[in-house]
């Protein structure tokens, strides 16, 4: 297990083919399309099937698993995806900046997209170059419905359609303003489609920006919101993925099935390629034989199966499958090793550990802003009342330093900010990424995976192990 490498980040325009994905049943609303907006924190996906999508036989596989056949008769090309390189249909954010520059509107940028999009498929395909075919619609603009309605026409009859994908919009050029007029238009747009049979978009979005009301205040923008999938992973979808990434490995796979069979368990191995029949009962199985059942000498502690995925938790319940498998992976090369398993209790708390501050890394890079905000916190109790959250970012002039260090460093500061400058809206922004949570009672939690590695220390229960 050693050898495990964790998922990957999913570059702009990477190729991700068939031996790489993974299909967990929750994500089966993902790739329905009739559902157009789907919403997912750093980690969780939404590049990896955007690009995943454009490979057709990884879109015949996940048909097959999913039963959507109808995503086989489907055309699927990307809309924009942060790239600086200049694609056959997705424009670069310095194309996009252009644009705006000389006078085009979002709703303009749009439909230039979709319009490339339509006329790059099929055997009479036409490569457009984009501020050509801004200027083209500008001077014809009829010609954008009239091309549309065609190729749906003729689409419908053979019952193929197109796909267009949308990721990184938050690589959007210019300040949250400029974004959020670029995403309500992109969000416009998707709805619109909707009048055709065989023409869709679909856009992944990240869970800060979805909370930002203002970018679905237009006619039928409550559709669109109400109507978006959350991109998650369950406990099992995660142990079925780490299943599935052991077995990449043919030694790993021998080993493995090996385990699996002494303890009854060779079911949760199949289920690595249909997670759809999973079980978490021979999932259980299968991990005490690898790790034990518990984390220490017996259940006080917790159970390894549900202990591992509480402790890589963010405020949703959520934990991301990079997360995940660093955890197993750190936990595989602890030392010394155990005799008489693959990984015992000691090798998971410090992978488990490592796994939480490689989390909080990856979240830096979306979020610039986070450690100002968790930073200021490092030595308080949580929960903690609201109102002595937000005095102590008041007097550490969080707000303030969070802004004037993202214009010097030329990085986004919460979108929340940018109507409402103060530690109220901050809190906002936290509650949104799920690095803070809002009890009931009117309390801020810091989940574990976020709170040990930023120094902050919890109100009763059960500590997470310190380091030795």
């Amino acid at each position: 297990m050693g050898a495990l490498s964790p998922a990957s980040k999913v570059e702009p325009n990477e190729a991700v083919g068939p031996d790489r994905v993974f299909t967990p049943e929750s994500h089966r609303a993902v790739l329905d399309l009739g559902r157009q907006l789907v919403v997912g924190n750093r980690g969780m996906g939404k590049s990896l099937w955007t690009h995943a999508l454009t490979d057709p036989t990884v879109r015949n596989r996940v048909a097959d698993v999913y039963g959507q056949q109808q995503l086989k008769k489907n055309e699927v090309v990307i809309g924009f995806n942060g790239s600086e390189k200049a694609l056959p249909v997705a424009p670069t954010p310095n194309g996009i900046e252009r644009a705006l520059a000389e006078g085009y509107r979002a709703e303009d940028i749009w439909r230039a997209v979709i319009f490339r999009a339509v006329k790059s498929v099929g055997p009479s395909a036409e490569p457009l170059q984009f501020e050509k075919t801004l200027s083209r619609l500008k001077q014809k603009p009829e010609e954008f419905e009239e091309t549309l309605s065609n190729v749906d026409d003729g689409f419908s009859k053979t019952g193929r359609g197109i796909l267009i994908l949308f990721d990184a919009l938050d690589r959007l050029p210019g300040d949250w303003h400029v974004i959020r007029q670029l995403t309500t238009a992109l969000l416009r747009r998707a709805v619109g489609l909707k009048s055709f049979r065989s023409l869709r978009m679909k856009i992944f979005i990240r869970p800060d920006q979805f909370s930002d009301k203002s970018i679905f205040q237009f006619p039928d923008g409550s559709k669109i919101q109400n109507d978006h999938v959350d991109l998650s992973w369950q406990p099992y979808e995660l142990f079925g993925l780490l299943f599935f990434e052991i077995m990449r490995d043919a030694s790993g796979k021998s080993s493995l099935s090996a385990v699996a069979k002494n303890v009854g368990a060779s079911d949760a191995l199949n289920q690595a390629s249909k997670p759809a029949r999973s079980s978490p009962e021979d999932q259980r199985d299968l991990i005490n034989a690898i790790a034990g059942a518990y984390m220490g000498s017996d259940a006080r502690r917790g159970r390894v199966y549900t202990w591992v995925p509480l402790h890589l938790s963010d405020a949703r319940n959520a934990c991301s499958p990079r997360t995940f498998l660093t955890a197993w992976q750190k936990a595989a090369e602890h030392h010394p090793a155990p005799s008489d398993r693959a990984v015992d209790h000691l090798g998971l708390i410090e992978g488990v550990r490592k796994a939480s501050s490689t989390r909080l890394a990856e979240l830096r890079e979306d979020y610039r802003w986070i450690d100002g905000a968790l930073g200021a916190l490092a030595g308080q109790f949580v929960p903690i009342e609201r109102g002595d959250l937000i005095e102590i970012w008041d007097d550490s002039q969080v707000v303030q330093r969070i802004l004037k260090e993202a214009k010097s460093g030329g990085w986004l500061a919460p979108v929340q900010l940018a109507d409402n400058r103060d530690a109220n809206a901050l809190l906002d922004a936290m509650n949104s990424i799920a690095v803070t949570e809002e009890r009931a009672n009117g309390k801020i939690n810091v989940p574990d995976i976020f709170r040990v590695e930023a120094g902050i220390k919890r109100k009763g229960g059960v500590a997470v192990p310190r380091r030795t």
